[in-house]
This record gives C-alpha cells, sequence and structure tokens, in this order.
C-alpha cells in the first residue's frame, strides 16, 4: 500500500480511504491483466486512468476523444513513415532497408510503390 501511495502521490489526498482501497484493488486487478515487466507503460496509464476516473477528472466523452485522436496521429504516423519509405526507394535506397529503418513491413512498402 504505501508503494501506491507514493506512487499516487497528491493525489492521494484527495482520495477517501475507500477509494484508495479501490485504488489498490484495481492496481492488483491490472498487474494481473498486464504482468510483463514491459507493460509497465500500460499498467502506469491503467492505473492513471483509474484515479482519473475516481477524482472525476476524466469522462467517458473525454477518454472517448484522446483514443480517436491518438488513433488518427498513429494513422498520420504510419502513413508518414510510409512514404519516407517509399522515398529512400526512388531515391536509390534498399526496399527491405527502407522498410527497416522506417518501422514498416516491407509488404506495405512494396504495395505503396505498386508492386503488390
Amino acid at each position: 500500500m504505501t508503494d501506491l501511495t507514493a506512487w499516487l502521490g497528491p493525489a492521494a489526498a484527495d482520495l477517501t480511504p475507500q477509494q484508495i482501497e479501490q485504488v489498490s484493488a484495481e492496481a492488483r486487478s491490472i498487474a494481473a491483466r498486464y504482468p510483463d515487466p514491459d507493460d509497465q507503460p500500460d499498467r502506469d496509464a491503467a492505473l492513471s486512468a483509474t484515479v482519473q476516473y475516481l477524482l472525476g477528472d476524466t469522462t467517458p466523452e473525454d477518454a472517448r476523444r484522446a483514443l480517436i485522436a491518438a488513433r488518427l496521429r498513429e494513422r498520420e504516423a504510419y502513413v508518414a513513415a510510409v512514404q519516407h519509405a517509399v522515398m529512400l526507394v526512388r531515391d536509390g535506397g534498399q526496399k527491405k532497408a527502407a522498410a527497416l529503418a522506417c518501422g514498416i513491413d516491407r509488404m506495405t512498402l512494396l504495395k505503396a510503390l505498386g508492386e503488390r
């Protein structure tokens, strides 16, 4: 519980004892859902969402809007990476190296080049 209180920081003062217990229960559930050590960012995001929910800082509509905005940013970043790989190839780069450098699948690059 002390680790949780430390994680909560100043938010702990804004939560009731019952809410802190609820955060603790959710933390256990979240840890079971995201058990891998590499899942720490997921655990932190879920725990932060729990606290925001309990404090009334974030509404379901806020969460929805944030998710939609993130998906749009992800798509824009993906399209930009594909285009960057296309430009590398058109400037004489190797397809496999361009796809790898831009973090995209080689088949995606071939499709963007009209070869698939």
